[in-house]
């Protein structure tokens, strides 16, 4: 497709350089000369292909799905720049570790699977084929099919808009279900019974554990608490810890926690211990899952079995402890984090005060007596 266009790198007065190019007419004449927009040749060639497409300077017939979608995630493409606009420093709308897999998706799997076949040419039963494929073949997990096809969606549907496809070859693809295992809340008594009666081979492992049954807390955002974090009335929450980085919450918003003075000493005193200011620098996620894992295979096995009990049963546990107390649900989604959407919990609790949440205050320090964590 090179053959019917020609780029070039020029340096504007800025000093940045940027691709342009301009077209063969079929007189052996070329249009005059455009900005490609793109900072990378590998960009700007995708920019002319699409360009082609969609003006028919090029059949649409013969776009093969390799020239649409193999630089469709790269950082200077249009899809991208479009995404990017639309975000905001604080609230970025594509993060780096997304944008990765989306290009590792169209390089892994869509890419080998359909960059030959012409992209007007892909019908539904190509999509199902490519499914099973995935499921039989590679061995993949229903999630990671999903995902993989969702990736997928997303081209297409741009390919529709774009005037390549009449119709998406996706129309009429559910998501694959699979029933999925189900997880309890941790019983108060089981709790008790981990928490208070259990031996832990590691007092770190097990206050790791203890502070998500009294926050609800998920484990990522426990391995990120830090010193700045910890304030006399409440947790600060800003961020995860999570594949070996702190990345924003999974919601992106921050929240405040309340913690009472009991659990605030705890976790002061383990930050005097901490030689980088991290609260729980001795213990990690994967221990401290490992370690409950552990505990619950040696001391009650069959409620472990029974129950689905893993770490993520603490924040369920704190849920339906504190709706079990009359607290209102409203508050207990914006304590635990949960999305609610626009004009959610977060933005109606931005201004936390304790007295907003006295009722949690006293609940939580009666369930940490009861635990008897000491």
């Amino acid at each position: 497709m090179q053959n019917y266009f020609f780029i070039y790198k020029r340096s504007l007065k800025s000093g940045k350089s940027i691709y342009y190019y301009q077209i063969y007419n079929s007189d052996g004449t070329f249009t005059p000369e455009k900005s490609t927009g793109c900072k990378t040749r590998k960009a700007a060639i995708h920019f002319c292909e699409l360009l082609l497409a969609k003006e028919n300077n090029l059949s649409d017939s013969n776009v093969t799905f390799q020239n649409y979608a193999e630089h469709f995630f790269d950082i200077d493409s249009i899809w991208v720049h479009d995404k990017l606009a639309s975000g905001t420093p604080e609230h970025p709308a594509l993060s780096p570790l997304y944008l990765k897999k989306l290009q590792s998706t169209v390089r892994l799997h869509l890419l080998p699977y359909f960059g030959d076949k012409k992209l007007s040419l892909i019908k539904l039963t190509d999509i199902k084929k490519f499914r099973i494929h995935l499921l039989e073949e590679k061995k993949l997990s229903f999630k990671s099919v999903n995902n993989i096809l969702s990736v997928l969606k997303i081209i297409f549907d741009v390919a529709q808009s774009d005037g390549l496809l009449s119709s998406s070859p996706l129309t009429g693809i559910k998501p694959l279900m699979k029933n999925a295992a189900v997880r309890y809340a941790f019983t108060f008594d089981d709790a008790k019974k981990v928490l208070s009666e259990c031996r832990w081979v590691n007092q770190s492992q097990r206050l790791f554990n203890f502070v998500a049954a009294l926050t609800g807390l998920r484990l990522s955002e426990i391995n990120a608490l830090r010193k700045e974090n910890i304030k006399p009335n409440y947790i600060d929450l800003r961020d995860q810890y999570l594949r070996g980085a702190l990345r924003p919450l999974k919601t992106k918003e921050a929240r405040k926690i309340p913690i009472c003075p009991e659990l605030y000493k705890l976790l002061s005193d383990k930050i005097i211990e901490s030689p980088d200011d991290y609260v729980f620098f001795d213990v990690g996620a994967t221990k401290a899952s490992d370690s409950l894992r552990k505990v619950l295979n040696a001391n009650i096995p069959e409620r472990k079995k029974e129950r689905g009990y893993c770490f993520h049963c603490w924040r369920h546990f704190y849920n339906t402890y504190l709706l079990s107390n009359n607290i209102n649900p409203i508050k207990v989604a914006s304590v635990l984090g949960h999305s609610t959407g626009v004009g959610s919990v977060q933005e109606r609790y931005t201004n936390f005060t304790e007295a907003d949440y006295k009722e949690i205050y006293d609940i939580q320090r009666k369930l940490f007596n009861e635990l008897k964590f000491w």
